[in-house]
C-alpha cells in the first residue's frame, strides 16, 4: 500500500510529548477509517530542532484534532469528507447563487492544500452536486431524511456509498454485465441437414468401427471397410463432395459414441473445434479450406435434443418405418449363408426371431447388404423425426431446431424470441456467478413424523411375534402417514412470482440497514435457534465421503437468496433465524415473461403409507 501521512510538520514544546504522542495516536485512528487496513511495517519522523520556545497559537494546532468531528473515506486514493458540510471540506473561499436546469444552488469554492473542491448545494440542503477542478471527478451526495437526519449516500462514479453518523455502512457497485438480447423470428423452415450412424464390431475387445452411413432427405453416404483410414477417408470424401459450405450432420449418441471415432480421422481434413461442457463431448465443428474454397460441417448429438432411444422416438413421432433389428454378436463381417442364429441377436425376444425368420425366408443372409440396410434405416428414421420435430417447433414458434445444440437451449431460443423482455436478465460470469450459485442447494426432502406407531415398541413387537406367532398389531397402535410431492413447482414459482432482473449491484456491508426491503443474494453470518426439531436452512459441507447437504444447527457462513415476504431468509426470522449480513448482490425485481406465462401444471400427489 506504500506511504501514507499521519500529519504535517507542527511546533511543539519538549513538554509536550505527552499531548504530540496524543496528536499521533489520533491521526493513526482516523487513517484506519480512511484507508483499507493494512499492517503499520514503521513509523518514519522528520523534524527539526530549534532554540527556544513556540508560542501558544501554534501549540494548538495539536489540539484542534480531538475537536474536529468530521472524519474521511478513501476513494481512488482521494481522502474525501464523510460530510455534506461544504466548511469541513476545507477553507471556503467563495461563495454564491447559482441556476442549473432551472434551479438555484448555493455553490462554495473550497480550497484544502492543493485540491479545490466546487460545492453546489440545494436550497433545502438535501443534496449537493460536487466537483474536482483538476481533477476529472464529480459526485452527487443525497440526504435520506426517511431513515435519519445524520444518514446520507454518495454516487461517485460506478459506485454509491452510504454513511450513518460519520460511518460508511454500505458500498454498492454496478457490476459490468451485458443483458442477454432478444432474437428474431426464422423466416422460413429449414430442413437442409444430414443424419450419420456407425456401426461397430467387437475385435480384439475393443469396438471396430467398419460402416458409416449419412442421408440428407434424399441421398446417402456409405463407406464400409474395416481399415480405418480407407473407411474414415471414403465417408469424408462423398460428404464433403455434397456439400457446398455449410452442413449440419446429427448422430444420435455423438457425445458418447461416434463423435469419439470422428475427433482422430478429422484433424487430417482441418481446423477441428470439439466443443465439451463438464467433461461430455457436445459437437464438433471442423472448418476446411480447399483450393480456394471454405466449407464448415458441424456434428452435432441429436439425443442432446430427443433423448430418448431411437426406437421410443419412432413411437413417439409415429414414424412408420420401423428401427430394425441386427445381430450385433456376429463379428464376421463378409458373413454370408444362412440367418444368424438366435444367440447373436441383441434386443429381440425369441418370439420376434421366429418372425424375422419366417419373413427371411431361406434367402441368403449377406452381413455386408443387412447392415448397410439397417445403418440407412437408422440414418432415414433420425432424418425423418427430426423433419418432424422441426416442423413441430417451427410451426409453433417460428424457431429452427438447428442452432440449438441442447433440448434445453433449444427452450432458452423459444423464451428469448417470444417471451423475454428486453434488458430484464443479464449474463452472470465469473465469481458472481460462482457466488449466486452457492446460494441453490437444491430441494429438500423433509421427513417430519419418522413413524407411524403411537403405542409400543419394535422390541417388543417382535419379541410377541415370536413367541406367540401373532400379529404385530395385536399390541401396536397405528396411525395413518402421508407423504406428499409438488410436480412443477420451478417452473409455476419462475412464472407466477417475481424473479430477479437488471444488471447486478455489488455490495459490501448490511444491505437491509438502508434498505429493509432489499431483494438479492446475501452472505451472511446465519445463526439457527438452539433448538428447533426441523431446521429449515440448508448447507453443503465436505466430509471424507465427499460434500453433503445438511439442515442443520449451529452458526455459519453462507449465501443465501432473499425475496422479501416470500425468501428462505425471511421465512427463516419467523423461526427464530437471525442474520448478518456481510456483503451480496443486490437486483430489481420483475416478471420475466413478457407476452403470457407458461402452462404449468402444479398436483400433489398424495399416497397412503
Amino acid at each position: 500500500m506504500g506511504y501514507r501521512t499521519i500529519g504535517a510538520l507542527r511546533k511543539v514544546n519538549y513538554e509536550d510529548k505527552e499531548l504530540y504522542i496524543d496528536y499521533l495516536s489520533q491521526n493513526l485512528s482516523l487513517l484506519n477509517e480512511s484507508y483499507i487496513v493494512q499492517p503499520i511495517s514503521k513509523i518514519s519522523l522528520s523534524y527539526i530542532i530549534k532554540d527556544g520556545l513556540c508560542n501558544e497559537k501554534n501549540r494548538a494546532l495539536l489540539l484542534n484534532l480531538e475537536e474536529k468531528s468530521t472524519r474521511f473515506h478513501n476513494f481512488n486514493n482521494l481522502n474525501l469528507p464523510i460530510s455534506m458540510n461544504p466548511g469541513d471540506y476545507g477553507d471556503i473561499r467563495s461563495s454564491s447563487y447559482v441556476e442549473l436546469d432551472g434551479v438555484t444552488y448555493h455553490r462554495f469554492i473550497v480550497k484544502n492544500g492543493n485540491k479545490t473542491f466546487e460545492i453546489d448545494r440545494s436550497l433545502d440542503r438535501s443534496h449537493n452536486k460536487v466537483s474536482m477542478w483538476n481533477i476529472d471527478l464529480t459526485w452527487i451526495d443525497t440526504r435520506l431524511t426517511d431513515l435519519g437526519t445524520d444518514i446520507f449516500m454518495r454516487e461517485i462514479r460506478k459506485s454509491t456509498i452510504y454513511f450513518m453518523d460519520g460511518e460508511v455502512v454500505l458500498r454498492k457497485q454496478i457490476l459490468p454485465a451485458k443483458p442477454f438480447r432478444k432474437l428474431q423470428i426464422d423466416n422460413k423452415i429449414n430442413n437442409n441437414f444430414y443424419t450419420m450412424d456407425i456401426e461397430t464390431i467387437t475385435k480384439d475387445n475393443k469396438l471396430t468401427p467398419y460402416l458409416i452411413c449419412a442421408y440428407n432427405g434424399k441421398d446417402s453416404v456409405i463407406s464400409y471397410s474395416l481399415d480405418q483410414k480407407v473407411l474414415f477417408n471414403t465417408f469424408f470424401d462423398q460428404l464433403l463432395a455434397n456439400v457446398k459450405s455449410t452442413a449440419t450432420v446429427y448422430a444420435h449418441n455423438l457425445s458418447s459414441f461416434d463423435g469419439i471415432f470422428l475427433l482422430k480421422h478429422l484433424l487430417s481434413y482441418g481446423k477441428v473445434e470439439p466443443l465439451l461442457f463438464n467433461g461430455k463431448l457436445i459437437s464438433i465443428k471442423i472448418k476446411i479450406l480447399s483450393e480456394g474454397n471454405s466449407k464448415t460441417i458441424l456434428f452435432k448429438d441429436s439425443y442432446l435434443l430427443l433423448p430418448l432411444s431411437l426406437r421410443k422416438l419412432c413411437t413417439a413421432f409415429n414414424i412408420p418405418i420401423p428401427k430394425g433389428y441386427f445381430p450385433f454378436k456376429l463379428t464376421n463381417i463378409f458373413y454370408t449363408g444362412v440367418l444368424p442364429k438366435f444367440e447373436y441377436w441383441t434386443g429381440v425376444t425369441i418370439s420376434e426371431y421366429g418372425l424375422i425368420k419366417t419373413n427371411f425366408g431361406v434367402k441368403m443372409w449377406s452381413f455386408k447388404d443387412e447392415a448397410i440396410k439397417y445403418c440407412k434405416l437408422d440414418c432415414q428414421t433420425l432424418h425423418e423425426i427430426l423433419t418432424k420435430f422441426n416442423e413441430l417447433i417451427f410451426n409453433e414458434f417460428k424457431v429452427n431446431i438447428h442452432i440449438p445444440l441442447t433440448l434445453p437451449s433449444l427452450a432458452m431460443r423459444i423464451y428469448k424470441t417470444h417471451y423475454m423482455p428486453d434488458a430484464s436478465i443479464y449474463q452472470l460470469l465469473g465469481t458472481q456467478e460462482e457466488n449466486i450459485r452457492q446460494s441453490y442447494t437444491g430441494g429438500a426432502v423433509d421427513v417430519y413424523i419418522p413413524h407411524n406407531r403411537i403405542s409400543g415398541t419394535i422390541n417388543q413387537s417382535v419379541t410377541f411375534a415370536l413367541t406367540k406367532n401373532a400379529e404385530l398389531a395385536t399390541i401396536l397402535s397405528y396411525i395413518t402417514l402421508y407423504y406428499y410431492d409438488v410436480n412443477s413447482l420451478y417452473p409455476y414459482i419462475m412464472a407466477k412470482t417475481p424473479m430477479p432482473i437488471g444488471k447486478p449491484i455489488a455490495f459490501t456491508g448490511d444491505i437491509r440497514k438502508i434498505d429493509p426491503n432489499a431483494y438479492g443474494f446475501f452472505y451472511c453470518e446465519i445463526t439457527s435457534p438452539n433448538e428447533l426439531n426441523n431446521p429449515l436452512l440448508q448447507r453443503r459441507i465436505k466430509t471424507v465421503d465427499g460434500v453433503r447437504t445438511i439442515a442443520g444447527l449451529g452458526t455459519w457462513e453462507g449465501w443465501i437468496c432473499s425475496t422479501p415476504q416470500r425468501g428462505e431468509m425471511d421465512n427463516a426470522v419467523k423461526f427464530g433465524y437471525s442474520f448478518e449480513i456481510l456483503n451480496g448482490y443486490q437486483f430489481d425485481k420483475g416478471n420475466i415473461f413478457l407476452l403470457s406465462s407458461p402452462r404449468t401444471e402444479v398436483r400433489i400427489c398424495i399416497k397412503n403409507v
